[in-house]
This record gives C-alpha cells, structure tokens and sequence, in this order.
C-alpha cells in the first residue's frame, strides 16, 4: 500500500497551466527561458540560482574560460602567467595595475613587454632607464627606432633630444585648443586647491606667451618659454618690447591677456606677484641646463609615434628623484603624444606606458586617456602602488574612474589595508558549503529513535515520513557566506601570485601568476643585464639544464643597423650565443 498523497489538486493545475504557457512562448519564437507566472513576479530560473548561492556567487574563473576567452594563445601585451602559460590580452582598452613598492613591476611584468614581441608605437615612463637598458638590443631587429628622452645620461643610454611642443602650428586648425592642452599639462589645478584662481590665470598667461612665440618664431619650446618668463622680472626693456608685441598680436585672447599683465604689474603688484609665483613653481624646473639642452629638439619629435614608415619607441629616463620636480616636462610628453595620436585616427595604436603615476601629481590627461583612448586608438597602461596615491593626485571620484574605465585592473604585491579592502570587495562573496557534523550527528541520532519507535508499535506510516526527513538531513550542507579573499589574505598573498580583472570577455576574476622574466627559458638572450642588479659583463639565463651564466658582446653595428637611432654610437651589445 502506498503512502496517502497530499497534494493540493488546485496548484498542481495551475502549474500544468504555466507549463502551457511557456510551451506556447517557445514556440511564438521567445527562446529566453524565462516567464512570469501568473501573480507572481518572481522569474523562472533565478530563483535556482539564487537557491545554490544565496551567499554570493565570487570565485575565481576556470582554466578551460580563460582559454575560451583567447587569453591563453599568447597575443597582446602580456600580464602574466596562469600555471606555466603566457596571459595575453589583446585590447583596445586601458590597463591599470595597483602593485606595492619592491613587488616586481620590472621584474614579472614590464620586461616581458619591452623585450618580448614588439607591440607597436610606445612611449614610455621608465624611472631610471631600466627598462631600456635591458631591451635595447630587441628593437632593431624587429624594426623599432629606438629613442630616449636622457636629459643626466642615465645607465650609459643613449641621449637624443626632443621639442615637445613641435606641435605647434599657425595653420593647424587645433593650435589654439594645442596651446590650451600643453599650458594645463604644465600648472595643474588640483581639485582640492583652496584658491584656483591664481593658477587658473598663470594657465592663461602661459597659453598667450606660448602663442606669442609660434607667431612671431615660428615654433615653440620649453626652453624658449621659460626665457621668456625670465624677461618678465628680469629685463624689463625687453619685457616691455615684448608686451608691445603682444599688443599687436593677431589674436585678441594675447592682446586682452597682455593688457591685464601691463595692468596688473602697475595697479595690482600684490595679484601680479601671485600669479607670477604659479608661473614661476611650475617652470622653475627649466632653470637646468641639462634639461633644456634636452629640449631644445632635433633628433626626434612625438610625431614620430604616428608615423606609417616606421615603428618607434620612446623612454623617457628621468632618475626617480626628479621625477617630482621634472613632473611638468613628464606630463607634456603624454599629453603631446595623445594629441598627436588624436589628430591620426588612421594611424596605428599608441601604447602609452605610464609607471609611477603617483609621482607625477595632478595629472587629468590621464583619465582622459583612460576613458576617451580607447575611441582614439591609444592604449594607456597606468602603475600605481596602491589607491591612495589616486585619491592624493586626481581626487576621491577618479579612483572609481580609472578603475571602472580600464579593461584590465591588476593587483599584486599589495601593501596597504585599504587596496587590500578594495581587491577583496571586487572578490565579492562565495556561499561556503560545509559539513556541519553537530547537526547531522544529531539528525542521524533521531532517525535512529524514529526508527526504534516504529518497532515499538508507533504508527508505521507517519514514522516512515519523519525517517526520510532526518535522512536528508544527515546528509544536507550547511551554508555560510564567506569573501572569496579577505583583506588580510590579499594582504599576505604569495609574491608569484596576482590577481587579474579583465572585462568583457565574460570572466570571473582570474587568480594568476607571474614570475621573473631572467628565470624563463623562453626568454633567454632576449635581455641584457639590468645596470643596477648584478654584473655589467654578463647575465644568467635558463637554459634546458638550469640556470647558465652568459657573456655580454659588445661589437660593432652591422651596416643593416646602422641607421638605427639606438646605434648611433657605432656599438651594439648582446648576449652571447644570440646575436642580433
């Protein structure tokens, strides 16, 4: 006989009617697989969903998804490995990596990209020169002009010269909004300063001089502004010759701008010197001979990177100490290079490699890159050592900017709580399935009574319920939410681990490695030694047998190479057994 059945006879119609009616969408052509039962909002296929991960759904993505997102065929700019395989992705769209002081960016990161396959026009922030000191020898062969903005000669580099403002054109029919770009690059206005209206009036300022100089000269450069501000204090028949210049000037923005300057410096000495003093905190820099020398221009230009017959590369190798002080120059270089890249949509991708954001200071171009580059064709890759230095330099909003407007967002070597916060919260929560042996102990205990008790004369029909019951409950999981990583486990993660956002591909967040680039077979005699690590004579790759010391070759350019701008000291180097 078997057991009573309760079912209510009135949902169990109601449900062979929704059944129905989802039978009939499917066949009216609605192929979504979900409907709204009658009275009820709820939406089919959800509600399992929300049933098996009433926690959280966080985890980590699969090898078999990131394989069928093509991260795993080796194309684009590397990030990365996952287990022994190369992590490349191919994007139009900006980067960002939060990584702490000392955790590798050099080591496991940016010397795949500079000594691996060569992935287009770059021009890149390199502190110290390392970067291009390990690579040089890479570019000729895969036929990249090799240029680098050197100002103090640092790691015996090669020092060529740029006009940064060779941009500047009476005819370009952008000139005006040109100059605008560059004098903003120059004095920035923080959005927490408490008085902008002096800085606001030094941009302007500076605007006018600069288009003062391209129409009389014919061209601008730093150096050629910064002798001019020096006439301003500093030779005042000159100043006053060039004020009358001004006066004349074909646009009536310097004419009205060299008006107030002559009213000022006679009425309002007191706002005058304000405004000078702006002028004069952020171009002091210029004062150096070294750095101007540089400036001057002549054997290259940022154009360069938009150009169709060649492919360049450019480093900018500043020592780290100046890079606060040299700052201005560092941020014209980028803004100069977006501009020109903007004025190009045929030409090919910009790779604009910025490490070490958070020593430039206020710096807007670079959300501009990172939200509008990508319909430009410029792809902006930005380094930082952790949140705080986004908050400090471009405000409290453009933390969620840069990070929401990047395709890729990168953590590793994480050393302060409150990155450590932020990567555990994009994590989010997984629902922890377990074994609570406290309750199944004790279901298991009362299906035993139940069972004694049917022996024991109690109505059979009803104990059989109750056993079944505590079965399952013997068995069932419990459930608990948990963060996928907490804070202090990103904040204690292994130094070859990292984790990796990667957006629109469809992918959970991707818990990767990486590893240094002189410990890669496949990298063997693709690097020259690091000028600051190790000897200068000789570097240790990985060979099939283990780790091998081999010699560094220092010979004459072949003839082929000779044009190169890298090798114009008539001297190349490489490693031995891999000649260029």
């Amino acid at each position: 006989m078997g057991l009573p059945c309760r079912c209510d006879p009135v949902p169990a119609r109601r449900l062979r009617r929704l059944v129905r009616k989802k039978d009939k969408q499917a066949a009216a052509g609605n192929r979504s697989g979900f409907f709204v039962p009658e009275g009820d909002i709820q939406v089919h296929g959800f509600e399992e969903f929300n049933e098996e991960h009433r926690f959280g759904s966080g985890r980590f993505s699969t090898r078999p998804e990131i394989e069928g997102a093509g991260l795993l065929y080796g194309e684009g700019l590397q990030h990365g490995f996952l287990d022994e395989n190369p992590l490349g992705v191919e994007t139009d769209a900006s980067t960002i990596s939060i990584c702490g002081a000392g955790s590798g960016k050099t080591r496991d990161l940016l010397g795949y990209v500079v000594c691996g396959r060569d992935p287009g026009p770059m021009l890149i922030n390199d502190p110290r020169g390392e970067l291009a000191a390990i690579s040089l020898h890479r570019l000729a062969p895969q036929g990249v002009h090799g240029y680098y903005f050197n100002p103090v000669g640092l790691a015996g580099l090669p020092q060529h010269s740029c006009n940064i403002l060779d941009i500047l054109r009476l005819d370009d029919p952008a000139f005006h909004t040109n100059c605008k770009f560059i004098s903003d690059g120059l004095i920035p206005v923080p959005p927490s300063a408490k008085e902008p209206y002096f800085g606001m009036r030094a941009r302007e300022w500076v605007t006018c001089l600069i288009k003062d100089l391209v129409e009389h000269d014919g061209k601008a450069s730093l150096p050629a502004l910064y002798r001019t501000i020096n006439l301003i204090e500093g030779d005042g028949e000159a100043w006053a010759d060039r004020l009358e210049r001004m006066l004349k000037s074909q646009f009536p923005d310097v004419r009205r701008c060299a008006s107030e300057i002559l009213n000022k410096q006679t009425d309002s000495p007191r706002e005058f010197g304000s405004v000078l003093g702006e002028i004069y905190a952020h171009t002091s820099f210029l004062a150096d001979p070294a750095l101007c020398a540089a400036l001057e221009g002549g054997d290259f230009s940022i154009g360069d990177l938009v150009r169709s017959d060649r492919t360049c590369r450019i480093h900018l190798n500043i020592p780290a100490e100046y890079m606060g002080v040299w700052s201005g120059v560092i941020k014209i270089f980028f803004i100069v290079a977006m501009l020109y890249k903007s004025r190009s949509p045929q030409a090919r991708r910009v790779n604009l490699v910025i490490d070490e954001c958070g020593q430039l200071g206020n710096f807007d171009a670079i959300l501009r890159a990172v939200t509008f580059g990508r319909g430009a064709g410029i792809r902006c890759w930005t380094l930082w050592q952790d949140v705080g230095q986004i908050r400090r330099n471009l405000g409290e909003s453009a933390i969620a900017s840069l990070i929401g407007s990047s395709q890729v967002r990168q953590f590793f070597g994480v050393r302060d709580y409150e990155t450590a916060k932020l990567v555990s919260d994009m994590l989010g929560q997984q629902t922890l399935e377990y074994d609570d042996h406290r309750y199944q102990e004790e279901a298991r205990r009362y299906r035993l009574d139940v069972l004694r008790n049917a022996f024991g004369g109690a109505d059979p029909f009803a104990r059989a319920f109750e056993f079944h019951h505590y079965g399952e409950a013997s068995a069932r999981k419990s459930k608990q939410t948990r963060y996928v990583r907490t804070p202090d486990e990103i904040l204690s993660m292994p130094e070859d681990k990292q984790i990796l956002f990667v957006s629109g591909m469809n992918l959970k967040p991707i818990n990767a490695n990486k590893y240094a680039y002189f410990r890669r077979p496949e990298m063997a005699g693709k690097f020259l030694n690091n000028p600051y690590h190790g000897p200068s004579d000789r570097v240790q790759v990985m060979s099939p047998y283990g780790p091998e010391w081999l010699r560094i070759i220092e010979a004459p350019v072949p003839d082929k190479y000779s044009h190169f701008p890298q090798f114009r000291s008539g001297l190349m180097r490489y490693v031995e057994h891999f000649p260029i």
